[in-house]
């Protein structure tokens, strides 16, 4: 996989992420009752002041999203059985979850540095390499976390809204925890360590890849509600990913 695959991989992966955002608080919103929007007055005080380049950036990243990875999702969610989702997720998951651990450890976090840690152990040897969410099972739960969150966790502001090309949108705090976090990233090649470089890569980002298809196939439908609920997709994003970041 070349470098051009990966940075459009990477915005894939943080534009899906902003979806979830939107899903996550859009049922207790009425967009078509300004009154009643309890998020009306955030909508006001929201910092963009690069907004005709932010919406620019949206289209261009949006036009990528569907004329690749929505194509590629659907025929993953419609031909691959939902068990196999569902191993293909834990498997994405568990895979990248050094990064976590990195991040909490940063954040000051102890008890999550060591429950993630142990997750990862029991998952990788008990759970056909976290194909199966044993430590779930058995009651230690996941929680997920980034270079944003640790940035905040820091005192850093959320800072104007920016869409990032190729790498999507969010505020200024968390896209540069996007950047940041990149560096972090190829640790976990060293989980692949019995394997030659070369081999090493090639399978990082092939499991990058799945875990990007597979997040992205979950919200296939979330996507197209938003689509038609929203007469400004651009807005609804912009107020449910900075919504998140306060």
């Amino acid at each position: 996989m070349n470098v051009k695959h990966v940075t459009i991989a990477i915005m894939f992966l943080c534009f899906t992420g902003s979806l979830k955002a939107a899903d996550s608080g859009s049922d207790d919103w009425d967009f078509d009752d300004p009154i009643n929007d309890p998020m009306m007055e955030y909508e006001e005080k929201i910092d963009d002041p690069l907004e005709p380049f932010n919406r620019l950036m949206f289209k261009i990243n949006n036009v990528l999203d569907k004329g690749i990875l929505v194509p590629i999702s659907m025929i993953y969610k419609h031909t691959i059985p939902e068990f196999l989702q569902i191993g293909i997720s834990n498997f994405t998951s568990n895979f990248f979850s050094p990064i976590a651990v990195i991040n909490f450890l940063l954040q000051g976090d102890g008890e999550h540095v060591a429950k993630t840690t142990l997750r990862f152990i029991i998952n990788t040897a008990l759970g056909f390499f976290g194909a199966i969410d044993v430590a779930s099972k058995i009651g230690i739960e996941k929680k997920t976390t980034s270079m944003g969150d640790t940035l905040k966790k820091w005192g850093a502001k959320p800072g104007p809204y920016v869409v990032l090309p190729l790498m999507g949108p969010g505020s200024l705090r968390s896209s540069v925890g996007k950047i940041v976090e990149m560096p972090i990233d190829p640790l976990t090649q060293t989980l692949l360590f019995t394997y030659p470089k070369k081999t090493r890569k090639k399978l990082y980002w092939a499991i990058y890849g799945a875990k990007i298809i597979s997040q992205r196939a979950s919200l296939l439908s979330i996507m197209m509600e938003i689509e038609k609920t929203s007469e400004d997709v651009y807005a609804a994003t912009r107020k449910a990913v900075m919504s998140m970041e306060k």
